[in-house]
This record gives structure tokens, C-alpha cells and sequence, in this order.
């Protein structure tokens, strides 16, 4: 008994831990059994599956899909979890529309390396022939400023698509074809490109009317025409010019190559400088350079002085040179004939009557309106036109200017001391400064004493 006790007390502790170390390994066992049967159930279901696409098609369009992988991470609720999930997902799949359910199920197309590759090649030709279209005439027009000049700004690029499509505008053509043959003369495209360019330099109304009368000349008039020659080079030298230079032109065409018919009166006066004078003395050059650079261009020459005192003598003679007659002069001539329109007006440098008439070349038809068809009351009334002479030794040529207007005294100092007074005009210098008139007060200028019109329209 003893002995017992001895080996008991001996031997027991270790018969303890071998206990529980075999309890430990029992544990263990049954443990891991459970774990390996539901990993092996687990890949038998997934071998099960042979279609690739059943899971897309149960969790499509399906809220509870994600939220049954979600709960299925605890795998002592799985059969709780897949009863719940089962009869939502049934239900999800029966409230879907007949056309989602219907896309649920379609086939998904196998993409393949080589079709990506056409998608990308085919999207580069599909952009070029979106972005080829036929060039119209207009846009082969513009495109010759590009290629020549450049674009400078946008500005510049629409400014050159307006002319142009002025220019294309008033073209007597009936379709682009006649007017695309009309351009392939080289003359007329080296024109265009000088209209071009003179308006992207000067973008104003007056410029574009110039441009466009001018451009008209050079289609329509006979390329043997000196018009037609002139036209071509008033194009050119408009790139060069700006309002002051073609003010000189116009002023000087005005007073030294024209008169007006109607100067006989001081209101007719007034009114032909309000119309025909201020309009361009806004920008008048008083310096030598401006006129140097249209002697350059051979728009002018330099001459002899002749200063505007002189130009009004010779231009209007019964106006400045003349006094005039008196009542009883004028009675005594025309007695009791019948007169169908007044004939005299005051005289502007004197208190006597002038005929209604600035030099003796307007007489004959004076007479013929008025109903004097008497050759003796014709002589006697030139008689008395040119009877009584201005002493300009005695007359201020000023105090005369001064009772038309101040700003008639007041020209004739900027005309006389400018280089204005010893310019003459060239064919080109008159062409311009016509242009410049017809531009400005809209009124054409004849200029056929210097040029044979017969083929202008």
C-alpha cells in the first residue's frame, strides 16, 4: 500500500499532462476533420459550376448578391444566410422588366486583341474623311493670302475673307465655274492679293468701296485700255496709301481739274464748299513728305506755283473777275422781251448783278432756258457781263473768300502754302483721287478727258 502511494505520488503528474495531451489531440482532431470536409465540399460545389458566366448572370442587376458574399464570410450562419439570400434573389430576378431580364442573359462577346487594333486604325481614317471637303473659290482666294503672307491674328483672316468675298460678290458671273476660269488669268490673282492686302492694312468703309470700284475696272475694262493699265497700278500703290494721301488727290482734283456749273451765287458757293471741300480737309497733309511719297509713286509731279486766287480766277471768271451791271443796265438792255427764269444774282464782289453764269461758255444755254432768242439781247447782256473788271491792285482777294464763308479764307491759306499749290496730277493721281471722291461724297467723277472710257460701263 505504501508502495502504491509512493508511485502515485511519483507518476501522477506526469499522467496528468498525458491526459491532457491526449484530450488536446482529440480536440484537434475533430476540429480539423470539420474544416477539411467543408473545404472539400466547397470545391466540389465550384467543380460543379462549369459555366464561366453563372455568377455574372446571378448577382446581375441583384442589390443582395454582394451582400450574400458579405455574410458568407461567417460560416456558422451559412445555412441561415443562403435560405434568406436564395428567396431574395428570386424575387429580384421575377420584379426585373422583361427587356433587363432579357439583357441579363445575352451573350457577352469575346474581345479579341486584333479587334482593338482595327477600332483604333479605323478611327484616323473615319477623321480624315470627315475633315476632307472640297475647297470652294472662296477659301482657295483666301488660302493665296496665306500661302504669300501668313496669318498674322484672326483679325487679319476675317478681315481678308470680307474683301474677298466682296470682291466675289459683285462678279458678273453666273456660276463658280465661270468665275473660277475668270481667275486663272495670273493678272487678276496678283490683283486680288493687292486688294487683300491694301485691306487688311486699312479696314475702313471708303478703302473697301476704292478696292472694289477699282478691282471692277481691272475685270471689265480691255486689258489694251490705259484704264485698264492704270487700274492694275492703283491697286498696287493703295497698300501705301493712307486717308491723307488720297485727300491731297481728291482737293487737288476738285479745284485745279473740275468746276462747278452752279458757283454763281454765294449760297451756290457756300453749299460747293460745305460738299465738295470739307469733307477732305480733315486729314489734309500740310508737309513735304506725304507729297513726296505720292511723287514716288507717281501719283503726282511737282510744278509751278499756281496759287488758289488764281485757280478761282481762271475756273470762275464772272464770279471773281468781273463786278457786274446795275438795274437800269440790265432794263435797258432787255426792254420788254418776256423772260421764262430769272437770269442775274447778286454779285459776290460788288453791290451790283451778276448773270447766272461762271464763265461765257454757260451764256448760250443761260439764254436758251431764259427765252432770249434775240441775238441783239444776247450781245448786249455778254456786253455787260464782261464790262466792268475787278482792279485786284485795289481788292483784297481775302475780303471776297471772306463774303462766301471764313472757312473759304481760311482753306485758301492751307492750299497756297501747303505743296498743294505746285502739284500736278498724274493719270494715276487722278484716277485715285476720284476714287477718293466717289468713296467719300458718292458722287462720280468725270474723268473722261483723260481717259478713253468708251468701254466703260
Amino acid at each position: 500500500m505504501d508502495g502504491l502511494i509512493e508511485l502515485s505520488l511519483r507518476y501522477g503528474p506526469y499522467v496528468v499532462i498525458l491526459g491532457v495531451i491526449c484530450l488536446f489531440l482529440l480536440c484537434c482532431y475533430f476540429l480539423f476533420r470539420d474544416k477539411k470536409g467543408s473545404t472539400n465540399n466547397k470545391i466540389v460545389d465550384s467543380l460543379s459550376y462549369d459555366d464561366p458566366y453563372e455568377h455574372q448572370r446571378r448577382t446581375f442587376q441583384n442589390p443582395y448578391a454582394l451582400r450574400e458574399e458579405e455574410l458568407s464570410v461567417d460560416p456558422v450562419e451559412d445555412d441561415f444566410v443562403e435560405g434568406i439570400v436564395s428567396e431574395e434573389l428570386v424575387r429580384a430576378v421575377k420584379e426585373q422588366p422583361p427587356e433587363e431580364a432579357e439583357d441579363a442573359t445575352r451573350i457577352m462577346p469575346k474581345v479579341t486583341e486584333r479587334m482593338i487594333t482595327e477600332t483604333i486604325e479605323a478611327q484616323p481614317e473615319a477623321s480624315i474623311k470627315l475633315a476632307v471637303k472640297e475647297q470652294t473659290l472662296l477659301d482657295k482666294a483666301v488660302a493665296q493670302y496665306k500661302s504669300a503672307f501668313g496669318i498674322l491674328n484672326p483679325e487679319s483672316e476675317e478681315k481678308v475673307t470680307e474683301i474677298t468675298e466682296a470682291i466675289l460678290a459683285q462678279l458678273d458671273t453666273e456660276s463658280e465655274e465661270e468665275t473660277t476660269h475668270l481667275f486663272e488669268n495670273i493678272a487678276l490673282q496678283e490683283s486680288l492679293l493687292h486688294v487683300q492686302k491694301a485691306y487688311v492694312a486699312n479696314s475702313t468703309e471708303w478703302m473697301k468701296e476704292i478696292l472694289l470700284e477699282t478691282f471692277k475696272d481691272v475685270v471689265e475694262q480691255p486689258q489694251s485700255s490705259t484704264l485698264y493699265l492704270v487700274a492694275v497700278d492703283a491697286l498696287k500703290s493703295l497698300v501705301h496709301l493712307q486717308v491723307g494721301h488720297l485727300q491731297a488727290l481728291a482737293i487737288s482734283l476738285i479745284i485745279q481739274y473740275s468746276k462747278n456749273s452752279n458757283n454763281y451765287s454765294v449760297e451756290n458757293f457756300r453749299h460747293y464748299l460745305e460738299k465738295y471741300i470739307e469733307p477732305f480737309m480733315s486729314d489734309l497733309p500740310r508737309k513735304e513728305d506725304m507729297y513726296q511719297q505720292l511723287e514716288y509713286l507717281r501719283c503726282i509731279s511737282f510744278g509751278e506755283t499756281l496759287s488758289f486766287q488764281q485757280i478761282m480766277r481762271n475756273s470762275y471768271p464772272l464770279v471773281f473777275d468781273y463786278r457786274g451791271f446795275s438795274h437800269e443796265e440790265l432794263a435797258f438792255i432787255v426792254q420788254d422781251t418776256p423772260v421764262k427764269m430769272p437770269i442775274v444774282v447778286e454779285s459776290i464782289n460788288s453791290s451790283l448783278l451778276k448773270l447766272m453764269a461762271v464763265d461765257e461758255y454757260m451764256l448760250p444755254s443761260l439764254f436758251k432756258r431764259a427765252g432770249l432768242t434775240d441775238i441783239s439781247i444776247q450781245n448786249g447782256l455778254t456786253r455787260l457781263a464782261f464790262g466792268k473788271a475787278v482792279d485786284w491792285d485795289s481788292t483784297s482777294f481775302d475780303e471776297v473768300l471772306e463774303r462766301i464763308s471764313p472757312l473759304l479764307v481760311d482753306f485758301s491759306h492751307i492750299y497756297d502754302r501747303a505743296p498743294l499749290s505746285r502739284l500736278h496730277l498724274t493719270l494715276l493721281g487722278i484716277y485715285l483721287g476720284s476714287a477718293m471722291v466717289r468713296a467719300t461724297i458718292h458722287e462720280q467723277f468725270d474723268v473722261s478727258p483723260w481717259f478713253d472710257t468708251s468701254g466703260r460701263h
